[in-house]
């Protein structure tokens, strides 16, 4: 049985914090009395008329004058707050548009380029090029091209709407008419390789089911891209290997034509690290049975990137990774005669000279009329 000593000290602490409780309640319903006191005071009533004693009436982005002591009604005054909001939108939406002009202007290697660009109809970058090059073609409106029997479509960027133009490797020279612009081809030539590989290494071309089956991977991953240019500087070269097998060489295997070689080789010690050529996402990483291990990194917009032969992977589908990052390893699998770096670029699904991106970006192929190869 508790004392009474106990019994008061116990009670006495109940009292003082039910009076604790009874003078928060109190404080906070003046508090409240007090916020309904002056929203009901500063608050017109409904369907009359009132009189404004100010000379300013202060918006974010508006300032509209009333005179002192002018009878507005209730109606008025509340069409006047929405031009004064639609005014304040119609800013704001002007605002995003310069701020998305002056990103897009950044992609550019000068402002005055930059200018030129943007201030066209179609833009053509560049508007010269050669088979298994590229162009970046920009407009100024939403549209879809043609281009060799295929629609391209323009996505939004900036205040324009761009897209990538692949060159098939097979394009005779000439001209081509893109918008209301020219694009010139001119001739290239591709010198030819012979390879001598075992017979086993040969029969690997023969097993065409699992080399479709790999294609369906490798078309699924690249049928997917973001709608946005990914990156924000120059390429870079992925390793510094030994050129072993030009882009473009017509490839002999045992004597035999097989196709074009539309990447290039660099050959490099196993285990050499393999760098993100830019910021990108990792569309397909996986184990191929003619590239063995192999990556395709999206870029935005319908280019990638592509690592073959592999020995080993360090990222996943997925991933996000960002220029210069180690993605895997260098090695020999797949149909690979020695450790090496079988690298492309892939355009709407058409292989691109990589060689048009390193130490620079497809807006500063603007500066000439012609592109260095």
């Amino acid at each position: 049985m508790l004392s009474r000593k106990t019994r008061h000290s116990s009670s006495s602490k109940r009292y003082t914090n039910f009076g604790y409780v009874l003078m928060g309640s109190v404080l906070v319903g003046a508090i409240g009395g007090w916020g309904y006191f002056q929203y009901s005071a500063s608050k017109p009533p409904a369907n009359t008329n009132t009189t404004l004693s100010v000379e300013t009436v202060n918006h974010p982005r508006t300032e509209v004058t009333v005179a002192a002591q002018t009878t507005v009604s209730v109606f008025e005054a509340e069409e006047q707050f929405q031009q004064d909001h639609q005014a304040y939108m119609e800013e704001a939406r002007a605002r995003s548009q310069l701020r998305s002009h002056i990103d897009e202007e950044g992609y550019y290697a000068t402002p005055q380029l930059a200018k030129k660009a943007i201030e066209a109809k179609w833009t053509l970058i560049p508007a010269v090029a050669s088979p298994g090059d590229m162009i970046l073609v920009r407009h100024q409106s939403p549209a879809d091209l043609t281009w060799q029997g295929k629609k391209v479509k323009l996505q939004q960027f900036g205040s324009g709407y761009y897209a990538y133009v692949s060159i098939p490797i097979s394009l005779k020279p000439g001209t081509y008419p893109i918008g209301n612009q020219t694009l010139s081809i001119i001739d290239k030539k591709f010198e030819t390789q012979y390879l001598k590989v075992t017979k086993q290494m040969e029969s690997m071309r023969q097993d065409t089911a699992r080399i479709e089956a790999d294609q369906k991977k490798i078309n699924a991953a690249r049928s997917k891209s973001e709608p946005t240019f990914l990156f924000t500087n120059d390429f870079m070269q992925p390793i510094e290997g030994t050129l072993t097998t030009p882009y473009g060489y017509t490839r002999y295997v045992n004597n035999k034509l097989d196709n074009r070689h539309t990447a290039l080789d660099l050959a490099a010690p196993e285990g050499t690290p393999i760098h993100a050529t830019n910021d990108g996402v990792v569309a397909l990483a996986d184990s191929l049975y003619l590239t063995g291990n192999a990556i395709y990194l999206d870029h935005g917009m319908n280019l990638f990137s592509q690592y073959a032969h592999m020995s080993k992977v360090l990222v996943k589908t997925g991933d996000r990774v960002k220029k210069g990052d180690v993605i895997g390893l260098v090695g020999t699998t797949g149909f690979s005669t020695g450790p090496h770096l079988h690298f492309t670029f892939w355009a709407n699904n058409t292989p691109v000279n990589p060689n048009l991106f390193f130490k620079t970006t497809p807006f500063h192929w603007l500066q000439d009329s012609k592109k260095a190869p």
